[in-house]
């Protein structure tokens, strides 16, 4: 790796620093620049230990990374931990006091789209909570890093303010407002959907998902990996959206596995791949529902992504019909508490759950999505008791 003026030199670890059991590797990277009488003397060095650890980093790893360098390399050198955890809150404040600089990298975590300059549409609230332990999680990224105060998405942007020398030329070429996700209506990804299901020639029940890649050009295939996140939830499924593949992992649950197909092309129908060149998916992904102003980026594609696998598996027309007949068929009335009413009265929750069960079956999907659904577009009055709690049961994709 060079610089434009400057050699960059990629050195060994010194004799003098011991093994220990924390330590994957250690590296040194040197500027070099030419001293007036000659001499070829470092210009800067930046010292990465590598950490491969299942739990978070314990504060005693960073002093001891931090005493080291001090004692072999003085003041004239850049510390900066390269891990696959996250850092507790004492090692945290370990780092920042010693100005150590922080790199989180997880294998399977989602890889975004960066700027030539580096920067991304990943807000410092959701960086900051891959690196640093505590209660608020976030999806995992691919690459994550603090420096000096500063959060960076992407290994470009770090580079940079480490040292211009480090960049690495060309980067990746984006549209210049990709640092910000905007808004979509969902009935304008209702219209998006629609115009996909035209293109399968499709009429009613079940959506051909498999037909449907083929049209886009996007290779499907299935798995029965069991991997999981950094935080251990199954990876039910991926997408590379730069080979243009979507991966499953087979659970033996037909239904969510539809609805991850689903939500994965609907990252591509709606151009997600301006924003990421690759993402993995656990099942709170097809549980965001929120998309307000204040939605974080990432949960933003992730709502989207959902309003679209919705739309698609249960078109808005057809599913209208369906369940207006369904109801007629099983006696469901509107005796003044809505369209469909349902609580925990045996004579209300026995028709209403013979109902979900007929359309689970008639779309191919859970009777959680059917739900969801029956909620989002006002056709249910649901006043069961702990209602949420059953909402988000990991069993209900069924």
């Amino acid at each position: 790796m060079h610089g434009d003026d400057h050699p960059i030199r990629t050195t060994t670890p010194p004799e003098s620093i011991p093994p220990s059991p924390a330590r994957a590797i250690l590296y040194a990277l040197s500027s070099k620049r030419d001293s007036p009488e000659g001499r070829s003397e470092p210009h800067s060095r930046i010292i990465f230990e590598c950490k491969n650890h299942q739990n978070p980093i314990h504060e005693r790893d960073v002093n001891d990374f931090s005493s080291k360098i001090g004692r072999i390399f003085g003041h004239g050198a850049k510390g900066v931990v390269v891990s696959s955890s996250r850092l507790q809150s004492g090692a945290e404040k370990t780092a920042r006091n010693c100005g150590l600089g922080i790199v989180k990298f997880d294998n399977n975590g989602i890889d975004i789209v960066a700027d030539r300059t580096g920067g991304t549409w990943a807000e410092n609230h959701f960086l900051q909570n891959q690196i640093f332990d505590g209660p608020e999680k976030s999806k995992s990224l691919k690459f994550s890093a603090y420096s000096d105060g500063r959060f960076f998405g992407s290994i470009n942007q770090l580079l940079l303010s480490l040292s211009p020398e480090l960049a690495i030329e060309g980067g990746s070429v984006v549209n210049p407002l990709t640092n910000y996700v905007p808004f979509i209506p969902d009935t304008e990804i209702r219209e998006i959907a629609q115009n996909f299901l035209k293109v399968l020639r499709h009429v009613r029940g079940a959506v051909d998902l498999e037909k449907l890649c083929e049209e886009l050009e996007v290779q499907l295939t299935f798995s029965e990996r069991l991997t999981h996140d950094f935080d251990g939830q199954p990876i039910l499924g991926t997408a590379n959206f730069n080979k243009r593949m979507i991966e499953v992992n087979l659970h033996g649950n037909k239904h969510r596995e539809r609805f991850t197909i689903a939500h994965e092309i609907g990252h591509f129908c709606l151009r997600h791949d301006q924003y990421l060149h690759s993402e993995s998916i656990i099942e709170h992904d097809l549980l965001v529902e929120a998309q307000s102003d204040g939605t974080l980026n990432y949960e933003r594609l992730e709502n989207q992504a959902n309003v679209f696998a919705s739309e698609l598996l249960l078109p808005y027309e057809d599913f209208r019909i369906s369940v207006e007949a369904l109801r007629l068929h099983i006696g469901i009335s509107d005796r003044g508490f809505g369209y469909i009413f349902v609580d925990d009265q045996k004579c209300n929750y026995e028709p209403y759950n013979e109902m979900i069960s007929s359309l689970s079956k008639y779309f191919d999907v859970s009777k959680q999505a059917i739900e969801i659904r029956l909620r989002k577009i006002g056709l249910v009055t649901d006043k069961r008791g702990n209602n949420q709690f059953r909402r988000f049961r990991f069993e209900n994709w069924s």
